[in-house]
């Protein structure tokens, strides 16, 4: 019986300090776009030709923050709420990098300003959920910030 007590409590005392040494590696403060991104779709633009989908957006930024690029999703069928499917074929306006959308002949896409992005899509798109990103610099480094709260969903009608 005294055998079980003491293996219960050095199980209890191990615990926690396994607890306290790993808390130090845990960020205290997580990083998050400020309140003020945001991105907007003036335009949609899209035509079926050859078998595939030229989609074609102008986005505009309506935050205070300027915006470095985003993630573009979009759904294959009528019927999905969530867009699964990336995009990976720019045909002008944009250059992709890991997944990143960013803008091309500029730094940001500043507030006010307007940018159209072309894509080529395999199937045809129903909906398309656009997150806009910003690098800023954190303690000395350079930090990608998902701006999931900014995120904009968007139905599309093709020909």
């Amino acid at each position: 019986m005294i055998g079980y007590v003491l293996l219960i409590t050095f199980a209890i005392i191990m615990g926690g300090i396994v607890y306290t040494w790993m808390k130090s590696y845990v960020p205290r403060q997580t990083i998050e776009c400020p309140d003020g991104v945001s991105i907007f779709i003036k335009d949609i633009e899209c035509v079926s030709a050859d078998g595939k989908y030229n989609l074609k957006l102008n986005l505009m930024n309506n935050g205070r923050f300027g915006i470095k690029g985003f993630y573009i999703k979009y759904s294959k069928e009528q019927e999905q709420e969530i867009a699964t499917e990336t995009v990976s074929n720019i045909i002008s306006g944009g250059q992709i990098s890991g997944g990143v959308v960013f803008f091309t002949g500029q730094e940001d896409l500043e507030p006010g300003e307007n940018n159209s992005i072309s894509f080529e899509l395999e199937n045809k798109p129903y909906l398309i959920e656009i997150t806009p990103i910003r690098f800023e610099t954190i303690k000395g480094k350079n930090r990608k910030l998902i701006c999931g709260d900014a995120k904009i969903k968007e139905e599309i009608y093709c020909d």
